[in-house]
């Protein structure tokens, strides 16, 4: 496979942005207002596994043009339809490298697991506003079904 053709395989294994009825279908009450901030959420979650995939498992080389292929997909496909909120991809960049750092803290110092790390996301989440309290078991299940982490890296390891 090409870097573009890893590229296309990882933005079509990410979930797409989440809506007010598939939070719905796990039980999860939000304000529509807060659901393109949760959809922010998922989505820095899903980029941070997708991209310490592509670090964990293709050559140096390839890894700048798969994660610029993979961010402008995301970006032409998903941000145009408001369904990330109103920013821009810009004024996103600073909450993904913020996200991927504490992420990267939490892996790497401190050992959480997937399954730890969403349970993390939902805690903030819930601490934000952006889901009411009490929904956060909800909102974790979710997680866990939409960001995916060793699908990434499996999709990559059969690219390798």
């Amino acid at each position: 496979m090409t870097p573009a053709e890893a590229a296309t395989a990882l933005f079509r294994t990410m979930p797409h942005p989440i809506t007010s009825s598939q939070l719905g279908e796990y039980g999860i009450e939000a304000a529509e207002a807060q659901v393109p901030a949760i959809a922010r959420e998922i989505l820095s979650l899903n980029l941070y596994w997708a991209l310490a995939a592509i670090d964990a498992h293709i050559p140096s080389k390839y890894r700048a043009l798969i994660k610029e292929d993979l961010f402008e997909s995301v970006q032409t496909e998903w941000w145009p339809s408001g369904q990330l909120g109103t920013s821009t991809w810009v004024e996103y960049q600073p909450e993904l490298s913020e996200r991927r750092e504490h992420y990267a803290h939490l892996v790497d110092q401190e050992g959480l697991n997937p399954t730890g790390i969403c349970a993390e996301t939902a805690g903030r989440m819930e601490d934000l506003g952006l889901i009411e309290p009490g929904n956060r078991e909800k909102l974790l299940v979710l997680l866990i079904d939409y960001a995916p982490a060793a699908e990434y890296g499996r999709l990559l390891e059969n690219i390798g």
